[in-house]
C-alpha cells in the first residue's frame, strides 16, 4: 500500500520507541526513514529489518565506541541510529580527518539521512561507501552508485564517511519509497503496539463512566 510521509513518520517514530529506543532516537528514527521514504528507498522496511534484529539488546551496547580510529559496538553491529545521530554531531571531523571509519553495521542504509544532515553542515560533499555501494551526498537528493543487491544489505563489515569535494557520483535514486508491504507494517505495528499500556481491571471499569444508561 501507499503511505503518506507523516503516516511513515509517525510509524517509525513509535515503533522504534516499541523496540526499546529512547524517545529521542525515536524522533530521530521518524525523521530518517521519513527522509528515506521520500528520496525512493524502503525506509519503512529498512527499520523493520533494524528493529527485528535489535530486539531485546540493551543500545547502550550497539552504541559506537573508538578503537584505533574506527567506531564499533560494545557488543554485535552499530545500531545505524545510534551511529547516525553521532555522525551529525562530528560532522566537523570530516574537514580535518581523512574519513570516519566504522566497523560492522546493522542495515547501513539507514546511515544515509545522516550522513547527508552531514554534508550539509559541512556545506561539502561527501561519501558513504560499504563494499559494492557508494553514495554522493550534499543535502539534497543523494547519487548512488553500486550494485543494487548491496543496496539493502542486512548488515555490512564496514563503512567509511568522507569529504568528496564536488565531483558527480552516480544518479538519483527512483525507487518507489512510500510503498509499504502488509508484512513490514505488521512488523511495525506489532512494534508499535507495545508503547499501549496493558488494560487493567481499573482501566476497562472507567471506560463507562458518567454514562446514563437509564
Amino acid at each position: 500500500m501507499i503511505c503518506s510521509l507523516n503516516e511513515i513518520e509517525a510509524l517509525a517514530r513509535k515503533a522504534a520507541r516499541g523496540g526499546g529506543m529512547s524517545w529521542g532516537l525515536a524522533e530521530e528514527t521518524g525523521k530518517a526513514v521519513r527522509w528515506l521514504s521520500a528520496n525512493g528507498f524502503p525506509g519503512p522496511q529498512l527499520l523493520a529489518e533494524l528493529l527485528c534484529q535489535n530486539d531485546g539488546k540493551p543500545y547502550c551496547d550497539l552504541a559506537p565506541q573508538q578503537s584505533e580510529g574506527i567506531w564499533h559496538a560494545r557488543s554485535g553491529p552499530l545500531c545505524p541510529i545510534v551511529a547516525g545521530t553521532l555522525i551529525c554531531d562530528r560532522a566537523e571531523d570530516l574537514e580535518t580527518e581523512a574519513a570516519l571509519r566504522l566497523g560492522e553495521v546493522a542495515v547501513p542504509l539507514l546511515l544515509l539521512p545522516f550522513a547527508s544532515e552531514a554534508a550539509r553542515t559541512v556545506g561539502s560533499t561527501v561519501t558513504l561507501e560499504w563494499r559494492g555501494m557508494c553514495f554522493g551526498l550534499d543535502g539534497g537528493a543523494p547519487k548512488v552508485r553500486g550494485e543494487e543487491a548491496a543496496l539493502g544489505v542486512a548488515r555490512v563489515s564496514s563503512v567509511a564517511l568522507s569529504l568528496a569535494g564536488a565531483q558527480a557520483l552516480g544518479q538519483v535514486w527512483t525507487g518507489a519509497g512510500r510503498h509499504v508491504t502488509r508484512d513490514t507494517l505488521q512488523v511495525l505495528e506489532s512494534f508499535a503496539q507495545r508503547t499501549y499500556a496493558p488494560a487493567t481491571e481499573e482501566s476497562r471499569a472507567g471506560a463507562g463512566a458518567g454514562q446514563d444508561n437509564d
